[in-house]
């Protein structure tokens, strides 16, 4: 019998400065024993082992953006696993890691948001690949010296990063999602989301046999990403309450600039409910102290306008997919009437 697929959350805090008791952004989705991640924040490697997950059976990583807190353990996952990603026949295939191309152009800003040194000018804005390549680059040494003191599968089947092309668009203006990957047990598609100067940055859905999952990104309220989302059983949707950052200093033009990269507390239950999804997980938390907002009321909030269940979100949380089974639900839901996931444990893959 086939495992099921099961989405857990490595972390789920948002922003790059560290905060106590909750891990940066990431998730994984496990697809018949194959591993694949989403985002690596901080922390992401410690939480994959944590939830029991197979490093020689990750196959890929989405990046949603490359903005540090979404990418910044990116070289810990590839790096620290890399000996033992080898089988009876030699290396394993390369970790392909997706994500965002190089922008067309580089934003100059304005008087009141600009950079002041621009760190790398003959490329001030690398993509993915690029991303892959700076890492084996400022890792050589341990690359090159490692297998000449330990049995190592050769560096140069450990990855491979592609680009991911902005996807086309309709004459009415909507994106035609980009397909990623596709195979018998899984389709990746992809739109492009907005998040402030962060160009490009996706959305991804992961269409499986026992159901469907959508991950936002970071974006604001996006009519494409809720297209993509139609109909999935689960949606992981970043959240902010700007309200909270209002009131602790986020003010004028700071706040301004806060809600054209995040979607807000109060609109994401309708985020979820125009696309029809049977459950919205919350995650990629700003604030991001686990203190300063009650899970219960994050969900609370979340779930107002959306007729199926919203859950806060927390590092370790499981969801196990199954057509044949009904959605568990426990504490930090506010419930609604779809079913269709459970929040039990399963086997580690």
């Amino acid at each position: 019998m086939s495992r099921p697929t099961e989405l857990i959350l490595l972390g789920t805090a948002g922003a790059p400065l560290p905060v106590a008791g909750r891990a940066g952004v990431s998730a994984a989705l496990i697809v018949a024993g194959r591993v694949f991640v989403i985002d690596c924040g901080r922390g992401s490697p410690s939480a994959f082992a944590d939830a029991g997950l197979d490093f020689a059976r990750l196959e890929a990583v989405f990046l949603s953006h490359l903005h540090a807190d979404h990418t910044g353990d990116l070289p810990g996952l590839l790096l620290y696993p890399w000996g033992i990603r080898t089988g009876d026949n030699g290396p394993l295939p390369p970790i392909r890691v997706y994500g965002p191309s190089r922008p067309d152009t580089v934003p100059a800003g304005d008087a009141a948001f600009h950079r002041e040194t621009t760190i790398h000018p003959e490329l001030p804005a690398p993509g993915t690949t690029d991303l892959i390549e700076n890492i084996l680059a400022g890792y050589a040494y341990h690359l090159n010296i490692m297998p000449l003191d330990a049995r190592m599968p050769d560096p140069g089947a450990l990855v491979r990063g592609i680009d991911i092309p902005v996807p086309a668009r309709t004459d009415s203006g909507r994106q035609v999602p980009a397909v990623l990957f596709e195979d018998g047990d899984l389709r990746v598609t992809g739109v492009t989301v907005t998040h402030g100067h962060a160009v490009p940055a996706f959305g991804y859905r992961f269409d499986t046999a026992d159901g469907s999952v959508v991950f936002s990104g970071d974006t604001t309220v996006n009519d494409d990403l809720i297209a993509l989302a139609q109909g999935a059983d689960i949606l992981v949707h970043h959240v902010a309450d700007l309200g909270y950052l209002e009131r602790h200093g986020f003010t004028g033009a700071d706040l301004e600039r806060m809600a054209g990269l995040h979607t807000d507390v109060t609109q994401v239950g309708g985020v979820a409910e125009r696309a029809g999804v049977r459950e919205l997980i919350l995650s990629h938390y700003l604030p991001a102290e686990p203190d300063a907002i009650p899970a219960a009321e994050w969900a609370q909030r979340a779930g107002q306008g959306f007729s199926g269940t919203a859950t806060a979100g927390h590092d370790g949380l499981r969801r196990e997919l199954s057509r044949n089974t009904s959605r568990t639900r426990g504490p930090g839901h506010q419930p609604g009437p779809s079913t269709g996931a459970t929040g039990r444990p399963s086997a580690r893959p």
